[in-house]
């Protein structure tokens, strides 16, 4: 019964994007779900996200922006979210395959040297520590014993898997096998060439290592402690804006007059009652909040480039960037507010 209400729902997106889905589900080992179920309970989950925004959104804020922007965002963040797992599963189990790739064709070649055909020898190189690749060489090999030419099942298994290094691999053999060459010698080649392909991605990785400090240090660390300072200086000259107001009206003064009188502070800054177009503490202390997110999140992204040469890679850590660099800003305001607070009253 759920199936049939979310593949209704999914119905209004279009083919194209239903095989894109299809596709990255393979890609993650989600063969046996349909793609068509998956948006749908997408699309309804972050539906009850909007709904839950919605309703919450008014007791945290009193702006009228904030009670559309927060649940439209949630719902896109919830949708986003549900794609980019897609993506990072699919890179895991990519990544997985590269690591055991090399060993695997070195037993195929090992096989090969020893009397077997290809067939067989890919066979025999299914083993349970192999992971996800004994699942994909078992297809391979069933296919193949099915009547496919192996070139099109090797084809096929490097389509199932998001990976540019098992993509190439196989192109290699498939086009040694069309050539008739030594596949034992190709195969030996192309895992060392992988091999040497890692060694390379850990020392660049040990080389701009100083660059994932500063990164870390700068996302996680330094910006929430200025944007706290900022934040705390911005509540400040508010408040202090305030008690100017307050002494001078009690003095007889109009708010007109007041604001003829000089009263200092920040460019733009408006007191409460005072501007109502001005820009308040509270909007600043939001906006410190919102680009801690959003340069956490992006720091996070440019780590896995780094790292992992995958912007992808790099979403796992993102929550952890986001929920550190928050509590950095929260804990930062909090003493700052402890400490001058006197000085505010």
């Amino acid at each position: 019964m759920f199936k049939r209400f979310y593949q209704q729902i999914s119905s209004v997106f279009p083919a194209r994007v239903a095989h894109e889905v299809s596709q990255i589900m393979i890609q993650g080992g989600f063969e046996e779900l349909s793609p068509r179920v998956y948006i749908g309970f997408a699309m309804f989950f972050s539906f009850c996200v909007f709904l839950l925004f919605f309703f919450l959104t008014p007791f945290l804020t009193d702006s009228q922006f904030l009670h559309l922007f927060v649940p439209f965002f949630a719902f896109c963040a919830s949708g986003v979210a549900f794609y980019l797992f897609l993506l990072m599963t699919a890179d895991s189990r990519a990544r997985k395959i590269e690591q055991i790739l090399p060993d695997a064709l070195q037993i195929i070649s090992a096989n090969i040297r020893a009397g077997m055909t290809i067939e067989n020898a890919i066979w025999s190189a299914a083993r349970p520590e192999f992971g996800p690749l004994q699942d994909e060489i078992k297809r391979v090999s069933a296919d193949t014993f099915g009547g496919t030419p192996i070139q099109d099942t090797l084809l096929r298994m490097s389509r199932r898997v998001r990976s540019v290094i098992l993509e190439r691999a196989v192109k290699l053999i498939v086009e040694g096998i069309s050539l008739g060459g030594e596949m034992s010698r190709l195969l030996d080649e192309v895992a060392e060439d992988i091999r040497a392909q890692y060694t390379l991605h850990k020392e660049i990785g040990t080389s701009t290592l100083m660059y994932t400090i500063f990164i870390v240090f700068a996302a996680v660390f330094a910006a929430p402690l200025l944007f706290s300072v900022s934040s705390y200086y911005a509540e400040m000259n508010e408040n202090v804006l305030n008690k100017r107001i307050s002494d001078t009206s009690s003095g007889g003064l109009t708010s007109a007059a007041t604001q003829r009188a000089g009263v200092s502070g920040l460019p733009g800054m408006s007191a409460a009652g005072a501007q109502a177009s001005g820009i308040s503490a509270r909007d600043v202390y939001w906006f410190s909040v919102s680009c801690i997110v959003v340069t956490t999140f992006f720091a996070a992204l440019i780590l896995g480039v780094i790292r992992f040469g995958k912007a992808t890679m790099g979403l796992k850590y993102a929550p952890l960037f986001v929920l550190g660099a928050l509590a950095m800003f929260f804990a930062a305001f909090s003493v700052l507010k402890a400490a001058l607070g006197g000085m505010m009253g």
